[in-house]
């Protein structure tokens, strides 16, 4: 299948961003990137890459035969309908407006896996960020699955009937094991609403992940916004966003709760956009 955008696209930034996500694949020499996706119940491997900038167009393949749920979803992952122009005008008056000139254009991308973004996120809680990947990595390669080279992330059926002492021979935290399992068994036994979590309104995701041991508002906020890829998630209490804003506003100091909630107002309703920007500023 063949895409043609409507605008410009950074396709650059999205391998840059995904070369480190293990739930994906890239392969840097071709400039494509592989997305394991499961399907009516199969799973089926995806290869996108671009084959012009302007104007942008994709090549989508697969074996699969649904292609209409494949192009569906790796728009979904790729944010391929996003409107730029909305994205730019609402930003342009705005504290971050100096940034657009370096990354307009640049997308959110989504998980492939929106349970994997939140096991994921536990992972990565309070540990240095290669060796969270790496510990991913050698989560995903134990309880996963290959088909066609690449790996599937661990069901939550597989997790919830882990042991923690299984989990923590991957160099797990007793407390981060017992995290995971719990996530994984609420997935599963309907504690978690996450079949509506697309249409569901923020409050009624947020009340139902902050009600798990392990989830706090720096998870929540991370997979509103790469796992389900939420238009409007502002993280004020990311370190990163305060580091990047400090040096954009010049301050002395990291910029205090008011200035961070004063943005956070500014950038609505695009306020993943303006964290995305911000955290590439200082990349």
């Amino acid at each position: 299948m063949e895409v043609k955008l409507a605008s410009p696209y950074k396709w650059n930034e999205v391998i840059k961003r995904l070369v480190d996500e293990p739930t994906f694949s890239v392969y840097l020499e071709e400039e494509m990137i592989s997305i394991p996706l499961r399907i009516d119940g199969e799973k089926a491997v995806v290869k996108v890459k671009q084959l012009n900038e302007e104007p942008c167009l994709f090549e989508i393949t697969s074996s699969h035969l649904n292609k209409e749920t494949i192009l569906k979803k790796v728009s979904h992952i790729l944010q391929l309908d996003t409107s730029f122009e909305k994205v730019n005008q609402s930003l342009q008056e705005t504290t971050v407006a100096p940034l657009l000139t370096l990354f307009q254009h640049t997308p959110l991308t989504v998980s492939n896996d929106p349970f994997a973004t939140l096991i994921s996120c536990i992972i990565h809680q309070q540990i240095q960020r290669s060796f969270a990947i790496q510990i991913t990595k050698r989560f995903i390669q134990t309880y996963g699955e290959q088909v066609e080279n690449e790996w599937f992330f661990p069901t939550p059926e597989t997790v919830a009937s882990l042991t923690v002492d299984e989990l923590r021979t991957l160099q797990l935290s007793f407390r981060k094991a017992e995290y995971m399992i719990g996530i994984a068994k609420a997935w599963c036994d309907g504690t978690l609403n996450h079949q509506n979590y697309q249409t569901l309104p923020t409050n009624e995701i947020l009340k139902e992940l902050i009600a798990l041991k392990g989830v706090g508002p720096w998870t929540v906020e991370n997979f509103l916004l790469f796992g389900l890829g939420h238009k409007d998630v502002f993280p004020v209490g990311d370190v990163g966003i305060q580091i990047a804003l400090q040096k954009l506003l010049k301050l002395e100091e990291k910029p205090s709760k008011d200035i961070l909630e004063q943005v956070k107002e500014q950038v609505s309703p695009f306020g993943s956009y303006a964290a995305l920007y911000l955290w590439k500023s200082i990349e």
